[in-house]
């Protein structure tokens, strides 16, 4: 992920809510957002997922320009390539948390094509990722 000259300002208001200079983060690296409320921990994750775009600036995920894309290629982009773990889960109290894991791949193809690639199957994956998570 790489992120240049972003400034962010919500409609209506008459400063940047986001400004990030630089900011880069290779493949398998961590970050942890913390900040009090208001402080655009979830903005940036929404600029990240290209679920909004910044004003000014770049924000690239995977070598892919998110302000390139339209709409439906940002959506299409996002189930295939960007993962979040919201602070309430936002996870389907119907489905259990293996199917709740599974969900993703539903709409993914690319994600299901990884996981065949790599010689498994998406329930396989999702067990495996649910005892990493000891759920």
């Amino acid at each position: 992920m790489r992120i240049s000259g972003l400034r962010y300002r919500w409609p209506g208001s008459a400063q940047d809510c986001l400004a990030i200079d630089a900011l880069q983060l290779g493949a398998g690296e961590r970050v942890f957002l913390r900040g009090p409320s208001g402080s655009g921990k979830t903005t940036l994750l929404s600029l990240v997922g290209g679920v909004i775009l910044p004003q000014a600036g770049t924000v690239e995920v995977g070598g892919q320009a998110l302000g390139a894309l339209s709409a439906g290629a940002r959506d299409r982009f996002r189930a295939d390539h960007v993962g979040f773990v919201f602070q309430l889960f936002n996870l389907l109290p119907w489905l259990s948390a293996r199917d709740n894991i599974l969900l993703a791949c539903r709409f993914a193809p690319q994600r299901r094509a990884r996981i065949a690639a790599a010689g498994s199957m998406p329930a396989a994956e999702a067990a495996r990722l649910a005892a990493r998570l000891d759920l």
